[in-house]
């Protein structure tokens, strides 16, 4: 009689290794799109330090990704405000702030908090590159006024002292971290696509070529439509990519869908809701004669399927993001509105709601951000291959090899 042969034992098989942590400097943070795009990633991230001279945009941070259990020893107002004065700050983001007393002992409690919380260097003029810790990845959306086509025009030379101007301190300090031997294995940079116009390609190759010299290897930068990923906003934005070893060519590996939804979803009508009728009436505006042309230009109505304009700092302007009627007057976008059309959540905009910030406090925040569904797949297509992205992530994107 035969013996039945056994079958083979399949392996145990062996559990995935953790992804190292992502270390993350993010330069020009505002109120953290980046780091809300690595967390809706899936990335094993930590956010080492920040950059922003912007008080508001530094407390809106902190209220966003904190961790609130992290316990901060708050001293005396006397002490807060001495520890404050060694960074560069703005209250209204445009000057430096010459008396920090003037924001009130509540603000300054606020901003020393978050200060700690979310380890902001302040202005990127004031950062020590000596003291920074090890950085993988360093994200700079420097100030896009002196190049955008709706700006002043005077542009990003080094030396000019214009706000665009200050891409050269970051410069400054990667020359200081390479002589240290602590260069970021990553690069990102987001800006207007108008860098690359006549007008400006100068002094964006001597950037490049900069950045050559240390050693990196510049992707080809791609333009990016956010209706192209989810989000009905014609807000288009430039974004290049540098790594230390080789090109990652990001742009073959990012997928773009053409929106076909409806902006009502993004919408939030329900004026029976007291907060939703609050909000309407804090972004209402009374249809001047002035404001008529603003109507004509802007106007979205049902069915609501047309994209909304880019969303800026301010939306009390003629090309104004979107209008629609409300009661016997017209109305912006409410800022939740603005928040979702960024690709934040509503309960990021409850968060910041909760600052108290003014309609038009709030405004110049959200028209600063970068949008997140877009930042995503480009850290997607960033980091594909890459120790830090885990298959099933990339999987989910859909990206090409």
């Amino acid at each position: 009689m035969s013996k039945r042969k056994s079958s083979p034992v399949a392996p145990n098989p062996q559990p995935r290794p953790t992804p190292p942590v992502l270390k993350v400097f993010e330069a020009f943070s505002g109120i953290g799109a980046q780091n809300a795009a690595l967390k809706s990633l899936g990335v094993n991230y930590k956010v080492v330090g920040t950059s922003d001279w912007f008080v508001n945009a530094v407390i809106a941070y902190d209220a966003l990704h904190s961790d609130k259990s992290e316990e901060i020893d708050v001293p005396s107002y006397e002490e807060q405000l001495k520890y404050l004065k060694e960074f560069t700050f703005s209250a209204e983001s445009q000057r430096p702030a010459k008396h920090l007393e003037s924001l009130g002992s509540e603000m300054i409690k606020r901003l020393y908090v978050a200060q700690k919380r979310t380890h902001n260097c302040g202005s990127i003029t004031d950062i020590k590159p000596d003291a920074l810790p090890d950085i993988d990845l360093l994200i700079y959306s420097f100030p896009c006024q002196d190049l955008s086509t709706g700006g002043n025009g005077n542009g990003m030379g080094r030396g000019s002292g214009t706000r665009s101007s200050t891409i050269w301190h970051i410069g400054k300090i990667l020359r200081t971290l390479k002589k240290l031997g602590k260069l970021p294995e990553y690069l990102l940079m987001e800006n207007v696509p108008a860098i690359q116009s006549d007008r400006y390609k100068v002094d964006f190759k001597k950037w490049k070529v900069l950045l050559s010299g240390l050693g990196y290897k510049n992707d080809r930068p791609v333009v990016l439509d956010a209706s192209k990923f989810g989000i009905p906003q014609d807000r288009v934005r430039l974004f290049m990519a540098s790594h230390l070893r080789t090109r990652l060519n990001i742009g073959r590996r990012i997928q773009q869908h053409d929106w076909d939804g409806n902006i009502a979803d993004f919408l939030r009508l329900d004026y029976a809701d007291p907060r939703i009728k609050a909000e309407a009436d804090e972004a209402s505006l009374n249809l001047t004669p002035s404001r008529q042309e603003m109507w004509n230009i802007n106007k979205r109505e049902p069915p609501y399927t047309e994209l909304i304009h880019t969303i800026t700092c301010n939306m009390d302007r003629t090309q104004t993001a979107a209008l629609f009627r409300y009661e016997d007057r017209i109305r912006r976008l409410t800022i939740r509105e603005a928040y979702l059309l960024m690709g934040f959540t509503e309960s990021d905009y409850e968060k910041v709601a909760k600052l108290g910030f003014s309609y038009r406090q709030n405004n110049k925040l959200i028209g600063n951000a970068i949008v997140v569904p877009v930042l995503k797949e480009v850290f997607r297509a960033m980091f594909q291959g890459s120790r830090y992205l885990p298959d099933a992530v990339v999987q989910e994107g859909g990206g090409k090899p």
